[in-house]
């Protein structure tokens, strides 16, 4: 058994018998994810500029999703000090799903968990797991009317970031703030 294990780890280390890597990463099943990061050019330590841009990149990989007719089943959160360490959780999602809003209340609900107090914040990474196919989908019917024109609105917004680019619409949080005493 012991040899068995020697030569497997022999033929690794000389690239044999690793799994093609493709421009998403390895194509084996499972493992395949999209993510999106976000680099902090100084030492942030305020949990709302922590917050903030979360919201943000969780609109990538879950577009990504839609367009690829996919869903996730778990997303991983990273968050990277200044001291080059770095914190990761994952979390599997009650309802698997590509829409933003689900995606986003999970990772902000991780970034809490992570209690960011007084931690000097370099970047953030969240990566959408355990792909799948969109059709095995099942959403849980609701009598709330802000999830469902939340979802007919990144509806909409798909086909208008593919045809005008992906910066055509945000959410007003994600929008930069005026200048005091500009009119821009």
């Amino acid at each position: 058994m012991h040899d068995r294990a020697a030569a497997y780890a022999e033929e690794l280390a000389r690239g044999h018998g690793l799994p093609p890597e493709g421009r998403r990463g390895p194509r084996v099943r499972g493992q395949r994810h999209e993510s999106a990061g976000y680099r902090i050019d100084r030492d942030e330590k305020d949990a709302d500029r922590h917050h903030r841009p979360v919201l943000g990149m969780v609109k990538e990989p879950g577009s990504r999703l839609r367009m690829s007719d996919e869903i996730a089943q778990a997303l991983t959160l990273t968050v990277i000090y200044a001291d080059r360490t770095q914190t990761t959780r994952s979390h599997s999602l009650t309802e698997p799903t590509a829409h933003s809003p689900a995606l986003a209340a999970t990772a902000r609900k991780r970034l809490t968990g992570f209690g960011l107090q007084r931690a000097r914040v370099r970047a953030l990474t969240v990566r959408a797991e355990r792909l799948r196919r969109a059709e095995h989908a099942v959403r849980q019917l609701t009598f709330n009317h802000a999830v469902d024109k939340a979802l007919l609105i990144e509806d909409v917004q798909g086909p208008a970031r593919r045809r005008y680019g992906r910066y055509v619409s945000k959410p007003a949080r994600l929008a930069r703030r005026p200048s005091v005493g500009t009119n821009k």
